[in-house]
Parts: structure tokens; sequence; C-alpha cells
């Protein structure tokens, strides 16, 4: 039955009424589809980041929840001057106008100084290839200390401060480390040594 061969005949009140109601009900059941769905995105709605650099993860946290945000610990990082668990920056910055429920995303400062493990290198390496290690640690160095009756440029020892380190204890990265290396000539047998250490360093940086 086509759509003609329905409507033929059919003149009373009472069908017509129905196809306006029908017509009344589906354009309001549109305006309420699209009304919810501004209601459930928060379309239009603004929200003032807050400040939260500087306050402790819980203050931080309870200040974004009470704005209707969400946060996300995005990075960690070291700062002596700051306490520790603090919040040292946020994105979106403080003061920008975001959706209700926008994540913002923190960096804290660590609730201690950062330890790294030791490496193997006194007794074992040269110079150039102790300070490749180190610094891939993240170790700053101060000027080898140079030790006479030793081997030139073979390392000793490495000390932090007054403290002589050893293998595989973890040592603070925020303190600069001190490379100890014979002073002296190479003997025949520390040459080849050497070579073969400088070497494997060498193509290991060039992977």
């Amino acid at each position: 039955m086509n759509i003609k061969a329905y409507f033929c005949g059919k003149t009373g009140a009472w069908f017509w009424g129905n196809i306006v109601m029908m017509i009344v009900v589906a354009i309001g059941a549109v305006f309420a589809v699209f009304s919810l769905l501004g209601e459930f995105t928060h379309n239009g709605e603004k929200i003032e980041v807050p400040r939260v650099v500087g306050s402790s993860m819980e203050i931080a946290e309870r200040t974004l929840e009470n704005a209707r945000l969400r946060y996300a610990v995005a990075d960690s990082m070291y700062n002596p001057k700051i306490p520790g668990g603090a919040v040292i920056e946020q994105t979106p910055r403080a003061g920008s106008l975001v959706k209700s429920g926008r994540i913002i995303y923190l960096t804290v400062n660590m609730m201690g100084e950062p330890m790294v493990k030791f490496p193997d290198i006194v007794g074992n390496s040269s110079l150039r290839e102790a300070e490749a290690q180190l610094r891939v640690l993240g170790f700053s160095l101060t000027p080898p200390e140079r030790v006479d009756g030793q081997p030139r440029d073979f390392v000793v020892g490495v000390r932090q401060g007054l403290r002589n380190l050893n293998a595989g204890e973890m040592v603070s990265r925020e303190r600069a480390l001190t490379i100890r290396v014979g002073a002296g000539e190479v003997d025949s047998t520390a040459v080849e040594e050497l070579y073969d250490v400088e070497t494997d360093v060498d193509a290991s940086l060039d992977f």
C-alpha cells in the first residue's frame, strides 16, 4: 500500500488529530535529545582553572574536585627548595577556561633525592668510558683527580664529596662526582686493556 492510497478517504477529525499529535511529539523528542546532549557535554559551560602550584597533592586534589575538574600526575622531578609531594607545574595553567571534567595534568616534586645504582667502573674503566657512563645516568662531574703511581687515565676510584663509592650502592644523582684517575704513564698491558674498553664504548655510542 502506497502513501497516497493510505491517506485516501481519511478525512475524520480523529485521524488528522492523531497525525498532528505525532508530529508534535516527534518535534518535542528532537528538542529533548538536543537539550540532553548539551547538558551531558556541558555545552557552552566554562570553568576557570584554579591555581594548585605550590600546594600539596591532598589540597590540589580537593581544590580541583571542588571545581568539578579531574587531575593526573604527568611527571615528577626533584627540587630541594620545594617540599616533597608539592605541585611544581600544572597544565592547563591557572586562569584558563575549560569544560567541567577536564583533566589537569600535574608535575609533582619527588619526596626525596633521586637515587641511582652506581655502576662498576672502578678498576676496569678508562676516564673516557667512566665519564660516558656517569653522564648517561644523569650525574654531573667535577674535573678528574689525578693520582700518582697509577696508569694514566685509568679509573682508580670515584668520590661523592669525601665518600668513596662502590659498585652497586645507591647514590644521589643531585650531587657531583669526582673521578680519580692515574696520572702516570700507561704500561704495555694497560694500553691494550684501555684500547679494548674505549673501542667497545665507541661501538656502543655509534649504535
